[in-house]
């Protein structure tokens, strides 16, 4: 059954929160045919109660004879009938079409595209709606013809590069005979980034190449349908530089929902070795020397305290941050085997981290962190109580000792306070050194930067040591609205095609902005790669170059971090939750909005949740947790455990 008619149809939209994910079905179909009227229609209704069907409501969907077209229909009569509205307009008519009818139709249309009739709507409907495909780039651009000029939007997660400008003069002129490509950079400040890239994808704004990941809102518009799929264009002869970066093992662990709608960008497994920054001068000050366990640490923060200094620098999403784990997962120690090689792995979900215990290629047990022993009772030895409870309660020792500083809850720069000298230490991964050596160096000519990797084995560079998943915490995305994807798909081709493309974008002009230093590192003339954000842009572990001003102990830890010997993979890899169906998605917003109570305080130490203060961050943590549950953690848990055995399954 389709639903057509043969200018322009009209229908209902119950907007009803019950059935908000069929409002979603819609939203995605809607910038896949590029239908503007509907994708402002559908973002700015509001919640309502199904029998509430207004005039305001009543939404226009432009003629085209895309399947698109008509699946939204039948989702809109579906959606309507659930809610008790079925439409009644006489615009909206069902018919059985027969083949003669499709033929008759597709003719009708060809004759009202010539007569010049809503051509461009309708061309652009035809012609670029689903974005176009590898194929249709492959014959534009083949033959003698000269490849027509196109500007690429794209939202760039970062204040703009320092010496920018003429590193783009320089792409425009190498590429101006073949890509025949601009490049319109929207540069947005890192702290707003999250909020603009779910306004313009929401908004339907018309980008082509936007950054995403998976703590930005990758979960939700990939969920939601807002990135195009680009299986068709990886391992594809047509696309060499992509077929080189990208294995095909790479694009299968980055699937989302099923699609490779994530372009991943990283030059390791892990996500950096992980580290304290510290002050060496003022650790051998104070007595302390070289920092190499915690008990160090702690010793270093007592005297930083001591001596007036902010012991740790910590911003306001991070607190103490990842201290005491790797990646979420707990490493190897003398008492026990890191949770990767024991079965067990963490998965957050509506801002709960549950816990699984995968052997034999199910799952044998699953709890959620905070709720108590008992719930870990089936776990393997080691593993077998509330151990995630454990980091927090020491987070909570050193913010009464007062080792944080007292706004860090609101602190959006911890950097700059541990560069001029206020701070004494802050936490990151040594994928910052350059940026902080450099920046240290101008705020304190005297301080010597030092590091301490605070899990063990990772110290000392252990094989096995970094658990992953493959999956990339940066990368890219191409809005399903875009009508350039063949394009921005060409111009990604083409920057990770080779060594002098992709460093152009990633260290700048070389001779002007860097000059190489021997196979694999480089010396930074400008400053331009030291500004460059290339974790969000242009990462790939074929490319990878070392500055020069590392240290020998920091570049060995950078080097071995590019081994695959380095890492061990989690017992579930390539597995995203899908908590996309109507019922899932309300029960994960019902429960976020209660873990996200104390999801902030306790990576800072505080044991309150802004309305109850408690007598120890157990108890904080088991009350917000059982509230959780109540509310349908878990319901999610159940949806959990079975999702994760069909993923092992299959």
């Amino acid at each position: 059954m389709r639903f057509i008619h043969n200018s322009s149809i009209l229908f209902r939209w119950v907007n009803c929160q019950k059935h908000r994910n069929e409002k979603r079905a819609l939203h995605r179909l809607a910038l896949k045919i590029k239908s503007r009227p509907l994708i402002f229609a559908l973002s700015s209704a509001r919640p309502q109660n199904c029998g509430n069907t207004r005039k305001s409501e009543i939404v226009t969907l432009w003629n085209c004879q895309s399947p698109h077209r008509r699946c939204m229909l039948k989702s809109a009569k579906a959606n309507a009938a659930l809610c008790g509205k079925a439409p009644t307009d006489p615009d909206l008519k069902t018919i059985d079409k027969t083949e003669l009818e499709e033929k008759k139709m597709r003719k009708h249309l060809v004759k009202r595209l010539a007569a010049g009739v809503m051509s461009a709507a309708l061309a652009a409907t035809m012609l670029a709606g689903c974005g176009g495909t590898a194929s249709e780039a492959a014959t534009a651009e083949s033959g003698d013809a000269a490849v027509e000029p196109v500007t690429l939007k794209i939202l760039f997660k970062g204040p703009k590069p320092d010496g920018w400008d003429a590193v783009y003069e320089e792409f425009l002129n190498r590429t101006k005979d073949t890509l025949n490509t601009e490049l319109d950079m929207t540069f947005v400040e890192h702290a707003d980034y999250k909020d603009k890239l779910n306004l313009e994808m929401t908004s339907g704004a018309d980008y082509d190449l936007v950054y995403d990941a998976s703590f930005v809102h990758l979960k939700e518009l990939a969920a939601d349908g807002y990135y195009a799929d680009l299986s068709e264009y990886f391992n594809n002869p047509e696309y060499p530089g992509l077929q080189k970066a990208f294995s095909p093992e790479t694009m299968e662990a980055n699937k989302w929902y099923g699609q490779m709608c994530y372009i991943p960008l990283f030059r390791t497994y892990g996500n950096g070795v992980p580290v304290v920054y510290y002050r060496q001068d003022l650790a051998d000050e104070w007595g302390i020397g070289t920092i190499d366990s915690m008990e160090d640490l702690e010793a270093y923060w007592a005297a930083a305290k001591e001596n007036g200094l902010i012991p740790l620098s910590a911003r306001d999403t991070r607190g103490f941050y990842q201290l005491y784990t790797i990646a979420g997962s707990y490493p190897a120690t003398a008492d026990r085997v890191s949770s990767a090689e024991a079965g067990v792995q963490n998965f957050n979900i509506a801002g709960c981290t549950f816990w699984a215990y995968i052997q034999d290629g199910e799952v044998k047990a699953c709890a959620m962190e905070g709720s108590g022993n008992e719930n870990f009772a089936d776990f393997p030895e080691g593993y077998n109580y509330d151990f995630g409870v454990e980091r927090y309660e020491k987070f909570a020792e050193w913010q009464k000792a007062g080792y944080v500083s007292a706004d860090s809850m609101t602190t959006k720069d911890a950097d700059t306070p541990f560069w001029a000298g206020q701070a004494a230490s802050t936490i990151g991964t040594l994928d910052e050194y350059e940026n902080n050596a450099n920046n240290i160096t101008s705020y304190s000519p005297d301080a010597k930067l030092a590091t301490f990797v605070y899990i063990d084995t990772i110290r000392n560079m252990e094989e096995g040591a970094y658990p992953t998943t493959y999956i990339s915490n940066n990368g890219l995305a191409v809005p399903a609205s875009s009508k350039n994807i063949d394009r921005t798909m060409k111009f990604l081709d083409w920057m990770f095609s080779d060594a002098a493309n992709h460093d152009l974008f990633e260290l700048g002009i070389e001779g002007t902005d860097w000059e190489a230093v021997g196979e694999d590192q480089y010396t930074d003339l400008s400053g331009y790669a030291s500004t460059f954000p290339a974790y969000d842009f242009t990462w790939n572990p074929n490319y990878v170059k070392f500055s020069s001003i590392l240290p020998e102990d920091v570049l060995a830890y950078r080097k071995w971090e590019t081994q695959e010997s380095s890492f061990v993979a989690q017992p579930v890899t390539g597995f995203s939750f899908d908590s996309s169906s109507s019922e899932m998605s309300t029960i994960t917003a019902q429960v976020k909005a209660i873990a996200d109570m104390v999801a902030t305080t306790k990576l800072h130490g505080i044991t309150s949740d802004g309305s109850t203060t408690y007598s120890s961050m157990t108890e904080m943590l088991k009350t917000n947790a059982d509230a959780c549950l109540a509310a349908g953690a878990d319901q999610i848990m159940t949806e959990l455990v079975n999702q994760l055995n069909a993923h092992l399954a299959a």
